[in-house]
């Protein structure tokens, strides 16, 4: 039998690495991600098993991109087999939420010192939460706003982190978490410390205001930040050799996978449910998506669920580590926020 080497306490993760804000570049340029793919959140699944949401996602993507003009038009076009659909777990990024990225997407670039890896995710997209990407959801206005963020508001501050050579969080996250976040679904601090720090950066930049006013307002802006910080640090590890250790975790809806350091292949179970509070008016459980997201990145590395106190209830048999995570709507957004467990079929 191979000697694998065991699999590290994911609290000797939690402060581990050194990861720098570096730049926003488009998807199709960091990621190099051809014309006509879509990404999109949890292990690979072809458009006739996706669910009913991450179906108008893509489709919606390929209104985004003007590969088509009108939905029933974006269909014929992902039922031929014309757009390429891949995981985001694939690439040096994850799906937060319904993840849809396409080669327009503008991409926040962290980059882990101590690991010498970068990787990227999509901002949180301002007044429109989670928006294109993070909900799947399109309009005229969604696709203007991040529009505007990838040719407006973040180009300023971007040469800056350049010329300065990027901006550091290490720090930042490590008092978030003495502060009482768990950095996945409770960034209150982490929030108001990253705005505070970023304030001289943006003050230099022609857009000041407006950059202040994203940081400021923009619930869970960090949520971004920290999950690209999350996938430069154990893709780093993973490409300097280290095993034994996830290096990606999500779910599409209907299957839940995981990946682990050294290995390309994706291990699947059913998508578990998320027990939490619904959080939006009128949210029914009748409408609530099966675990839908790449976010559980953060337990890879020992933040969110694991970490709190809550959730430390580990009577619960044939489960794996706790999760916590956002509770999607299969008609597009957000419905509040909650907690489960990997399958321990993922594992077995």
């Amino acid at each position: 039998m191979a000697d694998f080497p065991a699999i590290p306490d994911t609290s000797a993760l939690r402060d581990a690495g050194n990861p720098y804000w570096v730049d926003v570049r488009t998807a199709g340029d960091f990621l190099g991600l051809p014309d006509k793919t879509v990404l999109h959140a949890g292990p690979p699944i072809e458009y006739g098993r996706m669910c009913d949401g991450h179906r108008r996602g893509v489709a919606n993507a390929c209104l985004l991109e003007g590969w088509a003009k009108t939905p029933e038009e974006a269909v014929r076009l992902l039922e031929s087999g014309a757009v390429a659909i891949q995981s985001a777990c694939d690439w040096p990024t994850d799906g937060s939420g319904y993840g849809i990225i396409t080669r327009s997407v503008p991409m926040l670039v962290v980059e882990d010192r101590d690991w010498n890896f970068r990787a990227g995710l999509f901002p949180a997209e301002g007044r429109f939460g989670g928006g294109f990407c993070g909900w799947g959801v399109y309009s005229p206005e969604i696709a203007a706003n991040l529009a505007w963020m990838r040719d407006s508001l973040f180009p300023p501050i971007a040469a800056i982190l350049r010329d300065e050579g990027g901006f550091p969080m290490r720090d930042l996250f490590a008092e978030a978490r003495r502060m009482g976040d768990e950095l996945h679904s409770s960034q209150k601090a982490i929030d108001a410390l990253f705005t505070r720090a970023v304030v001289p950066w943006a003050l230099r930049c022609p857009n000041a205001g407006d950059l202040l006013s994203y940081f400021a307002e923009t619930n869970r802006f960090t949520h971004n930040f920290g999950q690209a910080a999350c996938r430069a640090l154990l893709l780093g590890m993973e490409k300097a050799g280290r095993r034994g250790f996830l290096t990606a975790a999500g779910g599409n809806g209907v299957e839940y996978g995981v990946k682990f350091a050294g290995s390309p292949e994706w291990h699947v179970a059913p998508a578990p449910m998320i027990e939490g509070p619904y959080l939006v008016p009128n949210a029914r459980r009748e409408n609530q998506l099966p675990w839908l997201g790449d976010s559980s990145v953060t337990e890879c590395r020992g933040w969110g669920g694991q970490i709190r106190p809550v959730n430390q209830d580990h009577g619960v048999p044939g489960h794996g580590p706790v999760i916590n995570g956002g509770m999607m709507d299969r008609n597009g957004g957000w419905m509040g926020a909650g907690s489960t467990r990997m399958p321990e079929a993922c594992f077995a």
